[in-house]
């Protein structure tokens, strides 16, 4: 008997609205080549598309069909001019090409082969303000919320040049450095999420030594006091807990929630606590996309829950990427906003099906399972073309380290918070996740071990493999026999990479 689709694809109106939006931010990027096709390609498009749908589709949703249109028309336009706006602003205040005394605030640091890379903002230049500055190579040591003085070479980005340097503006910095003469630490920046990193990293030294960074990385993100440690972790796939997003959210979500419940007020303080609460701690992560993207999701489900409506997630997800997109456009082409909003609708539509399949297991296995899954199957491209590398053991690593990660997490929550509060010794407060933390690391180092690694996987056959679990999912209404068949297809692409990458064929 032939399955009966009404509707083929469960798309949602904010949906529309969040890829519209993301439309215009890419064809801005192209706007160079593209001139004025840029604002005459999503008027056609949106024009067929919308054409299509008034005459071939029900006629009583006709005037939605227009209104639609019309919304996802704007969208991508907003998408286009705060593209515009933002490489405007980072634009204006670019320096001429030459030597300089540059002061400015670390904000964004990484680490490797014994090198920092460095992100400043409030920058000045010989006195004079300026846009952020990236810099590379820094041989000396240094932190977030440090105030650097630099006597550098300074090469101002223009947004044309395209390569490297148009990376660069497209991530707020109007100029970059890898010729530095002298650096010095002349200060710290004065704000709250400063002075919360010291306190925690005094207090993690004291516990770990010179693995203090993994408890910072793991409760703010902040992955440079690893260095060279976060390689093994992400060599095994579980560098992903030390980027705070959903987990971390949902965890301080879900303890709020449950405390929150115990107290007598009303319901609506109840949510704007929470709320609150979540958007303080995005703060103190330095509002990193990731974490951004939970906080509005878990917003989102907060006031649903208030008003008794039925939480929906792709919706929630939509409405954070236009929030985060609208916030900073060039987000979109960062590896970390991919990631991160790929796995999360990958969960969404794909860990319902896979959890019908593990229904004969208690619920909370068949649940880690179905998300656990889920995510892998999402983030296997993704992870090979932009980091060249997926480790197949990865599954297993998380599986088993997961539920301790949590653990850990609040644990130094709670720690944290007490060695804030009352003079209790660190390594009282403390013991819990320092044992576990040793017993992770070990855990990951002896994974690491295991040579099972993905490392080739061609875009193209990216694209292939993302339309198959697509159809595959609960976000297409296809046919049973057409969802397997999928399934099996994607199966072959994944054994075909890994047989590929482990040299087995060569085609």
């Amino acid at each position: 008997m032939t399955e009966k689709i009404n509707r083929p694809i469960n798309f949602r109106p904010i949906m529309l609205c969040a890829l519209a939006l993301m439309l215009g931010v890419i064809l801005f990027r192209y706007s160079p080549t593209l001139g004025v096709w840029t604002i005459l390609l999503p008027i056609i498009i949106f024009i067929v598309v919308g054409s299509i749908f008034f005459f071939f589709g029900s006629k009583k949703n006709r005037v939605v069909t227009l209104f639609t249109t019309a919304i996802c028309l704007m969208s991508a336009v907003v998408g286009i001019g705060a593209h515009a706006i933002s490489v405007d602003l980072t634009s204006a205040s670019v320096p001429q090409n030459g030597n300089y005394t540059v002061v400015g605030e670390g904000t964004e640091i990484s680490y490797k082969e014994g090198k920092y890379n460095v992100g400043l903002k409030d920058c000045v230049y010989d006195g004079d303000s300026g846009c952020s500055l990236f810099m590379y190579g820094l041989e000396q040591e240094v932190g977030l919320y440090d105030v650097l003085s630099l006597n550098c070479y300074v090469i101002g980005v223009d947004v044309e040049q395209g390569g490297s340097l148009a990376y660069l503006i497209e991530n707020g910095y109007g100029a970059m450095t890898n010729s530095v003469k002298s650096v010095e630490i002349i200060g710290r920046a004065n704000s709250v999420a400063a002075h919360f990193k010291t306190k925690t990293d005094e207090s993690f030294k004291k516990v770990l030594g010179e693995d203090y960074g993994i408890l910072a990385a793991l409760l703010r993100g902040d992955v440079s006091g690893m260095k060279e440690t976060v390689t093994v972790f992400r060599v095994v796939g579980i560098a992903h807990v030390f980027a705070v997003s959903g987990m971390h959210i949902g965890l301080i979500f879900t303890a709020l929630s449950f405390i929150l419940g115990k107290i007598p007020i009303a319901k609506g303080v109840k949510t704007l606590i929470t709320c609150g609460a979540l958007v303080f701690y995005s703060y103190l992560c330095g509002f990193t996309p990731s974490s951004l993207r939970a906080v509005i999701m878990c917003s989102c489900m907060a006031v649903a829950k208030l008003y008794g409506e039925k939480y929906d997630g792709i919706n929630a997800l939509s409405e954070s990427a236009i929030v985060v997109l609208l916030l900073r456009p060039t987000d979109l082409f960062s590896a970390g906003f991919i990631l991160s909003y790929t796995i999360c609708f990958s969960i969404i539509i794909l860990a319902p099906p896979i959890k019908n399949l593990f229904k004969f297991l208690p619920e909370q296995f068949s649940s880690s399972i179905s998300v656990l899954c889920a995510s892998q199957m999402a983030a296997l491209p993704i992870s090979v073309i932009f980091f060249n590398s997926f480790s197949i053991i990865s599954f297993i690593a998380n599986f088993i380290l997961l539920p301790v990660v949590s653990i850990v997490f609040y644990a130094v929550v709670i720690g944290v918070a007490i060695t804030l509060i009352l003079p209790i010794n660190e390594l009282i407060a403390l013991f819990i996740p320092q044992m576990l933390i040793i017993g992770i690391k070990g855990i990951t180092e002896f994974f690491a071990q295991i040579p099972l690694i993905i490392k080739v996987f061609p875009p193209i056959l990216a694209l292939v493999y993302y339309a198959l679990i697509l159809v595959a999912s609960d976000f297409v209404n296809a046919p049973k026999k057409v969802k397997f068949s999928c399934v099996v297809i994607a199966v072959v692409v994944v054994l075909y990479t890994a047989l590929r990458s482990f040299g087995i064929i060569v085609i």
